[in-house]
């Protein structure tokens, strides 16, 4: 196999959402129309597998082991090829290998046994001009299956210069004090808001939902209970795609969610070492936290304010010391660009993030297990020469050395696209034709995506979010 897949990523800070887009993929994810107000989120409909679905799953799983025992075959034609192009092969050779490690590992992962806990939380809530959704977002964690006495909110208005941070009053006034509302004045940006949102608050656990995501009604109970073990610092849930059906972009993005969390961050929670937790539902020790609060809200990189990246950069924050874990029950629904434009920005802001927290846990994570360690590493040179593979094998092989076409080239990234695919299509409860998605956007990964890691690199210093101000994170930004 010729590619890296893509590195696992944190979830952005909400572009500008409307209410019309949740109510919308509400009522795709529900079946029922939502009504105004929206005090609860209803989670999926669980229908019951038929016989169909059971084979169409049986099948696909015969497929994948299939494939995944060819690609362990085929490494000694990568062994051989070491003699003729060693570059190449060597590529391949480790790019097969991680691949297959990442499935393997992935299914020794279990969520966290029920401990019957129930601490103190406070989901903090950043905002920027979100007046159409941020009510009903708020409301819906209000009715989360939780003891109402050990959940408290934090709204938190960055600046806003539409409604939203009237709506966050309007839900405030009927919580009977559960929920505080923060206004910081003027824009400073999503790292700015968590702050303080973290400091006005002694809750024990500090979640983080984007108020473009709902939870599941147990979402936060589960999420919590790896908590029990006392070197636990933060936890990761499970973030599906809430607007599926948006776009041929969303459906593609709703395969690469369920895998990179199923299969990297399961991967990775083996160890206890998740590399990011994600921003559409996570949760934080606050002890874990705030030691290290005034560094990371004043982060910067190259002699910039460290403005996007957020999640990865607390995950670090918490990682160097603590464990940190996947819980894959904690499932939240989260909304994603369906525009390719929007897309390739939030991309692009993803690779600059992913460009200087690299360099940070770099630094430190040789120090946790050797096998997290070991992967860490890989992951993160992949992408790096993958690029360049691509070049030789699609363009100077066949245009200099007249290798012709690159066919085992693109026979290793149709056999990788194809085992994501089956994989999504072998861990639904209920066969779902999405997995498709999997393997165009594999190929939409090397067209599009696989170039973006040098530009990303070059202008790291950015500031800028490409949909919100440039001044965001900047103090007195307005």
């Amino acid at each position: 196999m010729q590619i890296a897949p893509p590195p696992p990523e944190q979830a952005p800070f909400p572009d500008t959402i409307g209410r019309a887009d949740v109510d919308a993929a509400l009522r795709e994810l529900t079946g029922a129309p939502v009504t105004e107000p929206a005090p609860v989120v209803p989670a999926p409909p669980k229908r019951d597998a038929t016989w169909i679905d059971g084979l169409a799953r049986v099948l696909a799983v015969a497929y994948l082991v299939v494939l995944l025992a060819a690609a362990v075959a085929y490494k000694g034609v990568f062994l051989q090829a070491l003699v003729v192009t060693p570059l190449l092969a060597a590529y391949g050779l480790v790019v097969c290998g991680y691949i297959v490690s990442r499935f393997c590992l992935s299914l020794l992962y279990r969520p966290a046994r029920p401990a019957g806990l129930e601490p103190h939380v406070a989901i903090v809530m950043p905002g920027f001009n979100e007046e159409a959704a941020i009510g009903s977002s708020l409301r819906s964690l209000l009715a989360l299956d939780y003891p109402a006495a050990k959940l408290e909110l934090v709204a938190v208005n960055d600046g806003s210069t539409d409604g939203t941070l009237r709506e966050m009053h309007a839900v405030a006034r009927g919580a009977g004090g559960r929920v505080q509302v923060i206004d910081l004045g003027v824009n400073q940006g999503k790292r700015a808001a968590m702050a303080a949102g973290i400091r006005a608050t002694e809750a024990e656990i500090i979640a983080f939902v984007d108020s473009d995501s709902v939870l599941a009604p147990d979402a936060l109970r589960l999420l919590v209970q790896g908590f029990a073990d006392p070197k636990v610092g933060a936890i990761c849930g499970h973030a599906d795609v809430l607007n599926v059906s948006d776009s041929w972009l969303t459906r593609m993005q709703a395969v690469r969610y369920f895998v990179a969390f199923k299969v990297v961050k399961a991967a990775e929670s083996l160890f206890s070492a998740v590399t990011c937790c994600s921003g559409c539902f996570s949760a934080y020790r606050r002890d874990a936290i705030v030691p290290h609060l005034e560094w990371w809200e004043g982060q910067t990189f190259l002699g910039k304010p460290s403005t996007f990246g957020d999640d990865r950069s607390l995950t670090n924050c918490v990682l160097r010391t603590w464990k940190v874990r996947y819980e894959s029950r904690a499932v939240s629904h989260t909304l994603v660009p369906s525009g390719f434009k929007q897309f390739m920005t939030q991309q692009l802001r993803w690779k600059r993030s992913w460009t200087r927290e690299s360099l940070i846990v770099g630094s430190f994570i040789w120090r946790k297990h050797p096998v997290a360690a070991v992967s860490t590493y890989v992951g993160m040179a992949l992408p790096l020469i993958a690029p360049l593979i691509a070049v030789r094998a699609a363009l100077f092989m066949p245009l200099v050395h007249s290798a012709g076409p690159p066919l085992v080239y693109l026979l290793g990234i149709y056999a990788m696209a194809l085992a994501y695919g089956l994989y999504y299509a072998a861990r639904k409860r209920r066969y779902d034709g999405l997995w498709i998605y999997g393997v165009v956007f594999c190929f939409f990964y090397l067209f599009f995506l696989l170039w973006q890691t040098y530009w990303a690199i070059l202008t790291a210093r950015s500031s800028s979010w490409g949909t919100r101000p440039a001044t965001a994170g900047m103090k007195g930004s307005s």
